[in-house]
């Protein structure tokens, strides 16, 4: 068997954690099952998990490796979300699937979650709550219409502003990112009547 996950528990003492699939199955696994000499296990991370006759060995997927054995299955469905037990396993939920941490707050009755993910649409962002030990999980549409609200939604998740500049009548600004390896530029240009907005990964353009 051979599946796409994301480590969402680690304890880099004692060098075991948890691994959810694709299709939503857990398994636990030791850092004897990593295989990996270029990386070492995290949370939030996506892996390639292989067991052949209960001989597991696990490791940062390539490209091809996602596209082959990346699961076709729809995401959980809400009702099945809230039943995550803490902020942390709803962070690295939409974490992978590419949002970022926009807000959170850490209160005795009332902690609280905001994940952001930029869309042609504008931002979809999502809240998750709890309260009394219960989640709740609010969805919503927060359109961005000037180059402002764009610096800014970018600066919230952890970009840094390098360059904002007029050429021609035109507003060019830069912003980069790097966390784990990963190294995220967005590149912003046009008017607020229009704006248009380029994302590159490792230097890679990406959708």
């Amino acid at each position: 068997m051979i599946m796409i996950g994301m480590i969402f528990q680690f304890n880099t003492d004692a060098g075991t954690g948890l691994i959810m699939l694709s299709d939503g199955e857990q398994k636990e696994f030791s850092t004897n099952d990593w295989v990996d000499e270029s990386n070492m296990p995290a949370v939030g991370l996506q892996i390639l998990y292989e067991d052949n006759d209960n001989l597991i060995k696990i490791k940062i997927p390539s490209e091809e490796e996602k596209n082959e054995f990346g699961s076709t299955k729809k995401p959980k469905k809400e009702k099945e979300l809230t039943s995550f037990a803490s902020l942390e396993e709803f962070q690295n939920y939409f974490s992978n699937m590419g949002f970022d941490l926009l807000k959170t707050t850490d209160e005795a009755a009332d902690n609280e979650l905001t994940l952001g993910k930029f869309t042609d649409e504008g931002v979809q962002s999502v809240s998750i709550s709890f309260k009394d030990s219960q989640s709740e999980l609010t969805k919503k549409i927060i359109p961005l219409s000037s180059i402002d609200e764009h610096i800014q939604y970018f600066k919230n998740t952890g970009y840094r502003l390098i360059n904002d500049s007029q050429d021609n009548g035109a507003r060019n600004a830069t912003l980069r990112r790097y966390v784990m390896d990963v190294h995220s530029e967005i590149t912003i240009e046009g008017s607020d009547e229009k704006v248009t907005v380029t994302k590159t990964i490792n230097g890679k353009k990406v959708s």
